[in-house]
């Protein structure tokens, strides 16, 4: 028997809001193919749109749980911690009502997406420098991989200036992308330098899921 085990409102680490409803579904039967979710607006408070929407099938958990998501909500103005009542419905594959809907009141949360943790560079030796960008938050696997755009500096040209990260190792929970071949046309003035970045999250299709601004300063050489 599917049910409906909770629905959340978040606000993203870019720009919106997204719905989200966790499901439990039989894996026989698989009856669930959308939830259809409401959100009435209330007096005094920002205002959601669109007020219905559909989720689409996002992901399927490890222990059976269906993540619904819509990803294309906004408010008037900034909504974190309002409540609001989400009327949630499931329906088949024949967009036929499956069950009871569910009313709860949820609050809407703030952003709880992947998000950058810290950038680093770090020389290595003589020429190579250690580039790392550590992501938390990612608990869907949605980042694949990560760009690196050096967009301001006064100190040694990095190379390159542009650069993609990929195949992180997982510690912790974090993700850990790194390239230890990062270097600069004139390794030996690049310590202590400072570096505007942007680090832009890619999924594994290569679109964007949110970028982010960091200043980094060059870390030389650790004295014996």
């Amino acid at each position: 028997m599917a049910f409906i085990r909770r629905g959340k409102l978040k606000k993203k680490q870019t720009i919106g809001y997204k719905v989200v409803v966790v499901v439990g579904d039989d894996s026989t039967e698989n009856l669930v193919n959308t939830v259809d979710v409401a959100i009435p607006t209330v007096e005094g408070q920002p205002v959601p749109s669109p007020n219905n929407m559909t989720l689409p099938l996002k992901v399927v958990k490890e222990n059976g749980n269906k993540r619904f998501v819509f990803s294309d909500l906004s408010f008037s103005e900034d909504a974190v911690n309002y409540p609001y009542e989400m009327i949630s419905t499931m329906k088949d594959s024949n967009n036929k009502q499956v069950g009871e809907p569910l009313k709860a009141i949820v609050e809407v949360e703030d952003d709880g997406d992947s998000r950058v943790r810290s950038v680093s560079i770090r020389q290595l030796d003589e020429t190579n420098f250690r580039l790392k960008a550590v992501i938390v938050g990612d608990s869907e696997n949605n980042v694949d991989s990560v760009d690196i755009i050096c967009s301001d500096f006064s100190g040694p040209e990095p190379i390159p200036v542009e650069l993609t990260l990929t195949n992180p190792k997982v510690i912790g929970g974090k993700k850990v992308f790194k390239n230890n071949t990062f270097t600069f046309d004139d390794p030996a003035a690049a310590a202590d330098e400072v570096y505007v970045v942007i680090v832009d999250l890619k999924n594994k299709e290569g679109a964007s899921i949110g970028s982010t601004e960091y200043t980094v300063v060059v870390e030389g050489l650790e004295e014996a």
